[in-house]
This record gives structure tokens, C-alpha cells and sequence, in this order.
């Protein structure tokens, strides 16, 4: 099932698409570093409405899955 380590989560047979989890965990990062309380609440509502694509080969849902929510929490904590 687990193909190789990319970045950071493993490629799995079936997994998400790469370049949509990329793109959400980064707008909740820069939402995070901005300080802004209303990029981090744009933020949290894109990340808790969030159903990422499944592709042959992308990211392990399980791990993608902790990130999510570690940043969700984080976004949550203000």
C-alpha cells in the first residue's frame, strides 16, 4: 500500500491529490502566520468544508487527515 515518502506524507496506491492537500494546509498556514483574524476564520471554514479529490498515487488520508485537524485546532485556538 505505501509506495514512498514525498514531502511531508507518505504516497500511497490511493491517496489524495497531491496539489489540493498542498493548497489548503498552505492557505491555513498563511492564515496562521498572519495574525489576521479573519484570514484564520476564512481559513477554519475552508478547512472544516474541505473534501480533497482521491488520485492513484497521492498523499496517505490517514496523515493528511491528523494535519487537518492539528490545523483546525490551531486556527480554533485564535
Amino acid at each position: 500500500m505505501i509506495c514512498r515518502m514525498a514531502g511531508p506524507f507518505m504516497i500511497v496506491m490511493r491517496g489524495y491529490d497531491i496539489a489540493h492537500v498542498d493548497a489548503v494546509l498552505k492557505q491555513a498556514d498563511d492564515a496562521l502566520a498572519s495574525g489576521s483574524d479573519t484570514l484564520r476564520a476564512s481559513a477554519r471554514a475552508m478547512i472544516q468544508d474541505v473534501q480533497f479529490r482521491w488520485r492513484f498515487r497521492g498523499y496517505a488520508r490517514y496523515e493528511v487527515d491528523r494535519a487537518v485537524s492539528e490545523r483546525l485546532q490551531q486556527l480554533t485556538q485564535g
